[in-house]
């Protein structure tokens, strides 16, 4: 088993996905780990837990979606323009949930449909190539699915 503070992926130059590195309220490690990526946003899906934003990160969004669940299509538009608008401006995003597994890389799919016109399952493809056993539930699919019938490019 991965040691959980280090377990995140590069998926793009701006882009990480991971877990939940320190699954509390707070740890300094967010900190550190973050300044020394360049980490100034975050986006958490987890509903299980509502951490304190990290020092250092002058953006945080919670989506609360339960585990093996997909983000509502409302959740999804909003993650995926508020990683959008990260990369946009230059900045660097952690995407998160417990495992990192889930939740999160469905959140990166519904960016990479919109804003860089990918289809769902290449999409899929080119995170698994990046973070190796991820595990996008059917539901999620679907919801994803749903999404590009609205946002594709």
């Amino acid at each position: 088993m991965k040691d959980h503070a280090t377990d995140y992926s590069q998926i793009t130059e701006q882009i990480f996905i991971g877990s939940d590195l320190c699954r509390g309220l707070y740890c300094p490690l967010h900190s550190v780990e973050f300044k020394k990526l360049g980490i100034c946003a975050e986006v958490n899906l987890e509903i299980e837990r509502n951490e304190t934003p990290t020092p250092g990160v002058d953006t945080y969004i919670w989506l609360p979606t339960p585990d093996l669940h997909a983000p509502t299509q409302d959740q999804l538009a909003i993650g995926s323009s508020a990683i959008g608008e990260m990369v946009g401006l230059g900045n660097k995003i952690y995407v998160h949930c417990k495992e990192g597994l889930g939740r999160s890389p469905t959140m990166v799919v519904a960016y990479l449909v919109r804003y860089k016109g990918m289809q769902v399952d290449k999409s899929i493809d080119f995170i698994a190539q990046r973070r190796p056993g991820i595990h996008i539930e059917d539901s999620q699919r679907m919801a994803l699915v749903e999404f590009s019938k609205k946002w594709s490019k």
